[in-house]
């Protein structure tokens, strides 16, 4: 037995498959929805009549406003004096120094009050217009101010 062969088993036959059936059910369109209506705008048409407005309701006599703006201004008063008079003793130690000096320039205004040059500059020019000092040059570093 060593020598028997084993008959090879049959290869079956293959088994043709059927395509899918079309399915039973009718297709149907997607239903879209309308659009959302647009929104009302400001302009009334040409053909409606424009509603008469209603009289105004009758105020209180009283009114919260004034109080707070009254309060507001002597606020703004109150600080303006006190800048104001910060000033005026600047003004007065620049009087002071042009007494003791005889003259002063720019330069010196800046350094003895710690102040820019167009803060120094704007001193000088309004003591000048009142009448209290006196320019001597034109422009540049030859611009002196003297007592009157």
């Amino acid at each position: 037995m060593p020598d028997e062969v084993v008959p090879e088993a049959p290869i079956p036959e293959p088994v043709p498959i059927a395509p899918p059936e079309p399915a039973s059910e009718p297709i149907q369109p997607e239903v879209v929805a309308p659009p959302p209506p647009e929104p009302p705008t400001a302009q009334i048409p040409v053909n409606e009549p424009i509603a008469p407005t209603p009289e105004p309701l009758p105020q209180a006599t009283k009114s919260v406003v004034a109080p707070i703006l009254n309060y507001a201004r002597d606020l703004a008063v109150k600080a303006r004096a006190v800048i104001q008079g910060r000033k005026r003793k600047k003004l007065d130690k620049i009087l002071e120094f042009v007494s003791t000096k005889g003259s002063v320039t720019n330069d010196q205004v800046e350094k003895l009050l710690h102040v820019s040059d167009a803060t120094a500059t704007r001193y000088l020019t309004q003591l000048e217009k009142e009448g209290k000092l006196k320019q001597e040059g034109k422009t540049g570093k030859s611009v002196s101010y003297s007592k009157i």
